[in-house]
């Protein structure tokens, strides 16, 4: 249901901006590379590392004047974070998250003619809901007496003391942070983009009532083409 609604939303925003706007459609891929920043309840940094994954964009700008246009995008992305030792946020050694998200970043574009094609600078928020993934590690996992494959499946929960066994508690669903770009637009159609994404809400799920004074924050940046039409 809750994916349902991030579609609706890019739906209705569409919508109701076509009735009075100029729409250009923008077609994106390329790759990201992603973390997280994590803190335990003493302010220590968990160790972790980017890991790449595949990033694909349907956007729409919508004209605003000759140089300002609305931007928003819905894109698919892999994302997720490794680390070498166990901490508060994984287990076993070599542990490795990926996985997946819908999200909605909602640019205001600024384009200038620079040489034969347009300088093109975009920032705004985003709004993004994982919908799953997988982990791995180096091994086998030792949870209280039970020894399971160092492999499982990732779930996104505000409530982390329910599920599998092996199944990891990655993160509250809802994401929201800030994103921008900085691209080079060739013959009004072909593009070259550079962006980073910054969360700003805080994912740790809560055990039950109890809410952790740990912290996890995403992060990403990457690379991508467009083509608009």
């Amino acid at each position: 249901m809750s994916t349902k609604k991030l579609l609706a939303l890019f739906a209705f925003m569409l919508i109701g901006s076509s009735c009075f706007a100029q729409l250009k459609w923008n077609i994106e891929a390329g790759l990201n590379y992603s973390n997280i920043r994590a803190k335990d309840r003493e302010g220590n940094k968990a160790n972790t590392s980017s890991v790449p994954g595949i990033y694909l964009g349907l956007g729409v700008g919508i004209h605003l004047s000759d140089q300002f246009a609305l931007q928003p995008t819905l894109v698919f992305a892999k994302r997720g974070f490794k680390q070498k030792e166990p901490s508060h946020i994984g287990w076993g050694n070599d542990f490795e998250a990926k996985v997946s998200y819908l999200e909605l970043p909602v640019d205001l574009l600024y384009s200038l003619r620079i040489g034969p094609g347009n300088l093109l600078l975009a920032a705004g928020p985003y709004l993004g809901y994982g919908t799953g993934g997988k982990w791995t590690t180096s091994g086998t996992v030792l949870l209280g007496d039970i020894m399971i494959d160092g492999k499982g499946d990732i779930a996104f929960q505000n409530d982390s003391s329910y599920g599998d066994m092996n199944t990891y508690v990655y993160a509250k669903p809802w994401d929201y942070g800030a994103h921008v770009k900085i691209g080079y637009l060739l013959f009004n159609q072909y593009s070259l983009s550079f962006d980073m994404q910054r969360g700003i809400t805080d994912l740790q799920p809560n055990w039950s009532d109890y809410k952790p004074e740990s912290s996890v924050r995403t992060r990403s940046f990457g690379v991508s083409l467009g083509y608009r039409f």
